[in-house]
């Protein structure tokens, strides 16, 4: 097994064979993989013959000092039965050599062959389906059966050639289909070949097959568990502040005054205590020293001084007169609410000059243009901004950042560094399509006992609290009152690919893309996208044959006579129903082959893993020039979905049940497994009322997920990915409104579960 989590690429070839492959250790202990093979000569009907197979890998037990680890494995689960083989393998390792033992059925059951043990548990076992079909559904009558099973082995040696790996094999498969095609006749069943990493992810292979035929291989690895850029291009983060001990202090009593309800005294008390004294000059502070000029300093009087002022003296803890005399104030019960600051208090006819050493604080209007200034060059977009009374909320958009918790701890750092001192309470709130997602409460002074202990700040470890956002935001409304009519737009690259036609293998287009928005009023916006066509290699010579309305087996026609055209163009309303319910409406051309209205719903409880949403749709397809005309096919579609982020492994589930765009209803299960780094793979499968034979080829609807942030394959920070739904055929049963279901998406990178993700990755 590769190490968990591991995403690999890789083309191999030999005589009239080429293979292209995806594996993803899903699991420590299952191995998942997709192949796809195009044979020479190997069916009348095509020059090059595709195939498609999936696979499957689980391991029983892992190595031990003495048994060998065993897996048990199939490689071709519901494709059309070529390569379809099982098999059961142990492997050992020996210092630097592993040695490889495994019986195999089907293919893998056609050289060196015996009986199949199975049969003696039941006959049924002696006999296997080989109709290779429409594929697409699991065939429990080809499973380990077959009259024969074979042995296969192995063995690899890493030399000490750092990244050298010789191996040898003898291999079960006697290629029976493709020597009866023409395609490869083997003459011997031993293998021999080397593989080098060449460096990081990349392996290159070579080997001699089956004593006729050179073999090569290139693969490509990607550890989705490794943040490989610690550094990345763009900003800094601001290096954490700790504010001073009696600032600290200070802050820390304010607050208490302000939980108990306690009115801040004036300092007006104290002033006319000072002077009511004869011969009084001046008045400084020093820290916690009160400094005195007197015409007639002395002992008696600093204290009677000490004992007068001590109830009102806040954080000052002793008095020095003319720079002689000194006295500590008592312990007596005091105003722990009044905090001495450094201002200027007017009395009649006098002037009390509060000093400091050291430079003094700005102020707080000073302090919040600092705090813009930083947010904005941390290409944070700021909505809102309050330094109040002992707490500072932030209200914010994330544009530029994968990663969420990475947000927040540009923000805090931000904070610590130059929010007035007496600042104790951080409040952020990030907002996503108009609105508080959520509320992030961090207290100042744990932030910096764990920046100063620790060397940085998580949320979750060191008291801080995620909680629901309120409704009722005057921050927010007040600074959207100033700023509306916002504007927005970008221009980016995309890819569109078409896998496994037949008489296009690879179909491919780069696209340039533009997108611009105004967001009129808080939540709504209308949003535009163009396109330019750079580069296109699709082809419409292949008709669908699709007994359905074709919803998606057009898709070609729409990117080939509409190269360049509107992605989208539509009005869209975002909202919040209750805390914790999210609303959107849409209407326009919503993507590139429907327009239509409507919108969704989605309840995500605070503190919860699951979600429930429900999306409905009215839409009607669009010419495939992808400009403003309309086709006559039209469509209510809609389903119910439900989320869950379970704890087990960063795995995702969601499960949709409704009407899909050709009509037809069924359900959609989906499973993803999210790394902190944001790269996701996954597969999903939808069965709908539409029969195999009404479907096609494939049977049903189901591909593979793969989501990989640029930011984890490059060193800088964006939040765009390279995106794909890998099926083995584009059919119409089971197809969504592309963007039908978003919410839960664009919520999810703040979400508490994300936070928890990511946080210290």
């Amino acid at each position: 097994m590769a190490p968990d989590g591991e995403f690999g690429i890789s083309a191999a070839f030999f005589e009239k064979s080429q293979r292209y492959s995806l594996n993803f250790q899903a699991l420590p202990w299952l191995e998942t993989s997709f192949r796809y093979s195009g044979l020479t000569t190997f069916h009348p009907e095509y020059p090059v013959y595709f195939d498609r197979a999936f696979g499957l890998k689980v391991r029983l037990w892992d190595e031990g000092d003495i048994l060998p680890a065993l897996a048990i494995g199939t490689n071709d689960l519901v494709g059309t039965g070529i390569y379809s083989s099982e098999y059961l393998v142990a492997s050992k390792s020996m210092g630097d050599l592993d040695f490889t033992l495994g019986i195999g059925w089907g293919r893998l059951a056609t050289a060196n062959t015996i009986r199949n043990p199975l049969s003696l548990i039941s006959k049924s076992f002696d006999k296997r389906s080989t109709d290779f079909g429409l594929g697409g559904n699991f065939d429990f009558g080809r499973y380990f059966h077959g009259r024969n099973a074979g042995f296969f082995g192995g063995v690899s040696w890493d030399t000490p050639a750092e990244g050298l790996t010789l191996l040898a094999e003898y291999s079960s498969d006697k290629y029976v289909e493709e020597t009866a095609s023409g395609n490869f006749r083997p003459r011997s069943q031993f293998n021999l070949g080397a593989s080098y990493r060449v460096m990081g992810g990349v392996t290159l292979g070579m080997g001699w097959l089956y004593g006729r035929s050179v073999y090569g291989n290139i693969t490509l690895s990607l550890d989705p568990t490794a943040d490989d850029f610690p550094s990345r291009l763009g900003p800094a983060p601001t290096p954490p502040s700790v504010r001073s001990e009696s600032e600290q202090t200070r802050a820390l009593r304010a607050a208490r005054a302000r939980a108990s309800n306690i009115a801040r005294p004036s300092g007006a008390e104290l002033v006319d205590i000072l002077w009511a004294r004869p011969g009084l000059q001046n008045v400084a502070l020093n820290g916690e020293v009160l400094v005195l000029q007197m015409t007639q300093p002395s002992p008696s009087l600093c204290d009677s001084l000490a004992r007068q002022i001590a109830p009102f003296a806040g954080d000052v803890r002793s008095i020095e007169i003319n720079g002689s005399l000194h006295c500590t104030l008592p312990p007596v019960a005091r105003r722990e609410d009044f905090v001495l600051t450094l201002a200027q208090i007017s009395v009649p006819s006098q002037m009390v000059t509060i000093d400091a050493t050291g430079p003094v604080p700005p102020s707080r209007a000073q302090a919040e243009a600092t705090i813009r200034r930083k947010i904005r060059e941390q290409n944070i977009l700021l909505r809102a901004l309050s330094l109040g009374d002992g707490e500072a909320l932030v209200y914010y958009e994330n544009r530029s950042y994968q990663s969420e918790s990475d947000v927040t701890d540009r923000l805090l750092r931000i904070l610590m560094a130059d929010a007035p001192a007496e600042i104790e309470v951080f409040r952020l709130f990030p907002v996503v399509m108009g609105m508080p997602r959520a509320q992030i409460e961090i207290p100042r002074g744990t932030a910096e006992r764990s920046f100063s202990q620790q060397g940085d700040y998580n949320i979750f470890r060191d008291q801080g609290r995620y909680t629901t956002a309120p409704m009722d935001n005057p921050v927010l409304a007040q600074a959207d009152r100033n700023t509306f009519p916002r504007f927005n737009w970008s221009i980016f690259p995309q890819f569109r690919q078409q896998f496994f036609d037949p008489s296009n293998p690879l179909g491919v287009q780069f696209v340039a893309g533009g997108e611009a928005s105004v967001e009129i009023l808080s939540g709504f916006r209308i949003i535009g996208q163009a396109e330019m066509d750079l580069f296109n290699t699709f082809t419409t010579t292949r008709i669908s044959d699709s007994v359905l309305p074709h919803v998606r087996t057009d898709f070609v026609r729409y990117f080939s006579e509409g190269r360049n055209g509107i992605g989208a163009l539509l009005g869209e309303y975002s909202f919040r129903l209750t805390p914790e319910t999210f609303v959107t409406l849409r209407g326009g051309y919503l993507e590139s082959m429907f327009a239509g209205v409507g919108g969704e719903i989605l309840w995500q409880p605070t503190g919860q893993r699951w979600a429930l949403g429900a999306d409905l749709y009215h839409v009607k397809q669009r010419d495939f020039d992808r400009l403003f005309g309309l086709r006559n096919y039209e469509q209510t579609t809609g389903h119910l979905t439900f989320y869950y982020q379970s704890p087990w492994a960063n795995l995702d589930f969601s499960f949709r049940i409704g009407r899909y765009l050709a009509g037809d209803w069924g359900t959609t299960a989906q499973v993803t497994r999210r790394f902190a780094s944001g790269v996701e793979i996954g597969v999903f499968a939808t069965k709908t009322n539409v029969s195999s034979q009404q479907f096609g080829e494939g049977s049903f609807d189901k591909g593979i997920i793969i989501r990989i942030p640029l930011s984890h394959i490059m060193p800088i920070n964006t939040q765009q990915l390279f995106a794909m739904d890998l099926r083995p055929i584009q059919r119409d049963g089971g197809q969504t409104l592309t963007g039908d279901a978003v919410l839960y998406e664009v919520m999810r990178r703040s979400s508490e579960g994300e936070f928890v993700r990511t946080s210290g990755f």
